[in-house]
Order: C-alpha cells, then structure tokens, then sequence
C-alpha cells in the first residue's frame, strides 16, 4: 500500500527541509514524495537538488496552491494521498498509523488525526482544536487540520481534486464537497499526525479578511440552513474590524470596536446576499448587548 505526499511550495527555503526530512525519515519505505514549487527565488530550487533521486520535484509557475496539489495528486501513483505545505511537518510513525487505519478498516475512504500547532521555530505552539467527525458541526468550524487528513485514490476518483479558483480555504471545501456523502474516520486514539506551522507569512494568520470571505462563499454553498452562514459572517465582520479598531481593554474601544463590527457585518450581509432577518439580528444581540447597544 503505497502512500503518495504531494508539497506545493513557494518561496518557502526556510522551512521546506524540515517538510521533506520529515518525510523522508519516516520508518516507512512505501512512500512517494512529489514536490511541486511555483518558481520559487528564495532557494528552494538549490534545496531540492539535494533531495534528487529521493524525492520528484519541479520548480515552474504554477496557478496557486490548488494547481501545484491538483498536478501532484494527478501524478501520484499511491493507493493513499495526501498534501502536506511546505511550512508544516509530519510527526514520527505518521505513515505507519495512516497505513495501519487503511489496511484494519478497507471501507474508509479518508481519515483524519490529532495535531499540533507549531511556532515559526517548529516548537509547540498548542494542540490544534480538531473534534470528532460531524458534518453540521464542520460546516460551523474547521476542526480538521489539513496536513493530519489522508485519503484513498478512490475519493477522489468520486469527488475531483481540490478547486483552482480557491486560494485559500480548498482543503476547507474539499472536507465539506466530499464530507457530505463520505464521512471521514477520526484516530482519536492515536498519536498526533502532523504539525501546522503558525506565522507571519502563514495565509491563516496574514490575510484573515481575504481567507474568511472566501469560506463564507464556500459555507454559503454548502449549508443547508442559515446559521453556518450566519457564523461565518460573524467571523469576517470581526476581523475587519480589528484590523481597524484597536484592541483595548476600556469600555469605549470595545464599544467602539462593537459599532464598526456591526457596520461592516451588514455590509458584508448586502454584498452576500444574506438576509438580515430575525435569526441573523437575534446572533448580533449578544454582542450589541455587551456594550449597553
């Protein structure tokens, strides 16, 4: 059972090594390695050279993220997949629990573990939040960590690969596209599967705007009622507005940060189409009401 790990990479030198070692030093020698660099200028390209005959990569432009995983899942020949960025790693025995899980269980299609988050250092930042499976609930928050997921060649063989027009929540779309027909199995059991690197650079921490109105697109596919939308739009409203507003502890900045989140949620509520009915007022009042509004 051949397990195929495609990297897509962009001028990330920094931390692109440690992503292949921990690859390449599993206790695992059925893997398949394809990395998939967008024309990196950092040397990346110098980085793998060194890794020639170990792994298969090529450094040319690409069309985003989703393209380079897309041209690497097309490539891969592993009867298991997965994707892991070139900033996040792999913990030891991975391969091994991902093998073990695939092998005892022949009817699932795709798995999902525990995880860290990382520094930018590669220490422990925290346990990442993942929960046991439930659609509802994933439609309302992420709590699957992207490089702890693999999956069996036949998902997407059912499914498709991961959208191109997304830039930042394709794996989030994905777990919802194919999560509402094939649920994916949890090993809460086992130990963590992988690390996520937070920092500056990372599209989770430098661009919250731009990553939260594209899930509220996604989520406004894909939800059956209004309130994962609701949430979301929450979500977006509230990190445009802390980018304007300093955080303080005092009253008045609260207030004041409360006033210009309230404003931008119902301007992102006009912009989506999202009506401002009874059930999307009575999820505002909470905060309106912190504030004495």
């Amino acid at each position: 059972m051949k397990i195929s790990v495609v990297v897509p990479s962009f001028n990330q030198a920094i931390y692109l090594r440690a992503c292949l070692e921990s690859v390449l030093t599993q206790a695992d020698a059925d893997v398949e390695l394809l990395v998939f660099d967008g024309g990196s200028t950092d040397g990346s390209a110098e980085i793998l050279r060194e890794y020639k005959g170990r792994c298969f990569s090529v450094s040319r432009r690409d069309r985003g993220q989703a393209d380079a995983i897309n041209q690497g899942l097309r490539r891969a020949r592993g009867d298991i997949l997965a994707y892991l960025n070139s900033d996040d790693v792999y913990l030891p025995g991975v391969l091994e629990i991902v093998r073990r899980h695939f092998r005892d269980h022949p009817r699932s299609l795709a798995a999902y573990g525990r995880a860290h988050h990382l520094r930018a250092d590669g220490s422990h930042l925290e346990d990442y939040p993942t929960e046991p499976w439930n659609y509802a609930r994933l439609l309302e928050t992420c709590y699957i960590c992207q490089p702890a997921v693999f999956w069996r060649r036949e998902l997407i063989e059912r499914f498709g690969v991961f959208d191109p027009e997304l830039h930042y929540a394709m794996d989030y779309e994905y777990w919802l596209r194919a999560g509402r027909v094939q649920a994916f199995d949890y090993l809460e059991r086992e130990a963590p599967l992988a690390g996520s690197r937070l920092h500056d650079q990372t599209k989770t921490l430098g661009a919250r705007v731009k990553v939260h109105r594209e899930i509220l697109r996604v989520i406004q596919h894909y939800a059956a009622s209004p309130a994962p939308v609701h949430r979301w739009l929450r979500h977006l409203a509230h990190y445009r507005a802390e980018e304007q507003v300093p955080t303080r502890p005092d009253a008045a900045a609260r207030r004041a940060f409360v006033v210009r989140w309230t404003g931008h949620l119902l301007l992102y509520a006009r912009e989506f189409g999202i009506p401002v009915d009874a059930a999307l007022r009575e999820s505002m009042e909470p905060h309106l009401a912190s504030v004495g509004i």
